[in-house]
């Protein structure tokens, strides 16, 4: 099985939708020759007895599934299914059992229908999230952000930039260190970008070890002020990896750009790219501006972010 825990969730459920119609199949099959349900499926507690109950209640440390809110819905769904299974097998035979049945049906469509739209929101989640970082790739990224530009332009007419960070030097810690501390270092760098932004903020895995981070309601010279010191953040922040006898220190390098009314998201990444580029040639950790050439590197001696 993949070890990737979006598509082993998938697997399980995609299989779990198979054995879900066998069994609800077997049990009016049974019920209609009049054979004796099977002990387990008469028990009180048989929805954390049966093979998808074990493994729905061993998932608690998935964050894949349990930020889901489709998956946290599917304990009452599974056990109301169980309860209508107890009901219709007890039944007597007559108009009794046929009522029960009637439910039973219902609710096994209705936990059929639960776990399909499940599956479909782990597919459109694992389309649109990138696997190593756990945050949004360039799909969402070309889905928001047309329209966040819009907004900022045409709507609430507020300034908006759009800036790239480029981890310094990547290169060279796979050919050093191997891509497995390479991974970690893009993880943990993903995570420092989380925590220093404001919730509002938008971060993206634009590729390789670029960033995409969208900020709203500042203009050029704010978010240089805020992003510098983001930038000096991480050179003081030693990454402590798996395998490494010592803190590994890292940099990065940030292009900005201002989004201007009536421009597109490619033209507004180009212009932010070239700045990113000019940060690169200049040589790298720091900040470069679209449009200010001669931007200098201010040294900043507090960790903690600006507030705004």
């Amino acid at each position: 099985m993949s070890e990737n825990p979006a598509d082993n969730a998938l697997a399980k459920l995609e299989l779990t939708l198979e054995n879900h119609q066998l069994w609800a199949e077997s049990l009016v099959a049974g019920m209609l020759a009049n054979e004796a349900p099977a002990e387990e499926n008469l028990l009180p507690g048989a929805y954390m007895l049966c093979d998808f109950g074990k493994w729905y209640y061993s998932q608690t440390h998935s964050t894949v599934l349990t930020e889901q809110p489709l998956f946290k819905g599917l304990e009452k769904k599974h056990r109301a299914l169980h309860d209508a299974a107890r009901a219709m097998l007890s039944a007597p035979a007559g108009a009794e059992r046929a009522t029960a049945y009637r439910e039973f049906s219902s609710s096994s469509n209705d936990m059929a229908m639960h776990l399909r739209n499940l599956v479909q929101a782990l597919l459109t989640s694992e389309l649109t999230t990138d696997v190593l970082t756990g945050i949004p790739n360039r799909r969402q990224m070309d889905e928001q952000l047309e329209e966040a530009i819009y907004n900022a332009t045409q709507v609430t007419c507020e300034p908006a930039c759009l800036a790239l960070a480029d981890l310094d030097h990547f290169k060279r810690i796979n050919d050093t260190y191997g891509h497995g501390v390479g991974d970690e270092v893009l993880k943990s760098l993903s995570q420092l970008l989380i925590t220093s932004m404001r919730d509002t903020d938008r971060i993206y895995r634009y590729g390789g070890e670029e960033f995409l981070i969208f900020l709203n309601h500042v203009d050029l010279d704010q978010t240089n002020s805020i992003l510098d010191r983001l930038r000096e953040k991480i050179s003081r922040y030693p990454l402590n990896v798996d395998g490494l006898p010592a803190p590994l220190n890292i940099t990065v390098s940030i292009g900005i750009a201002e989004v201007a009314k009536n421009e597109s998201l490619r033209n507004l990444i180009r212009r932010a790219d070239d700045a990113l580029y000019q940060a690169k040639n200049r040589g790298r950790n720091r900040v470069s501006l679209d449009g200010r050439p001669e931007v200098e590197v201010c040294t900043i001696e507090t960790l903690k972010l600006v507030e705004y």
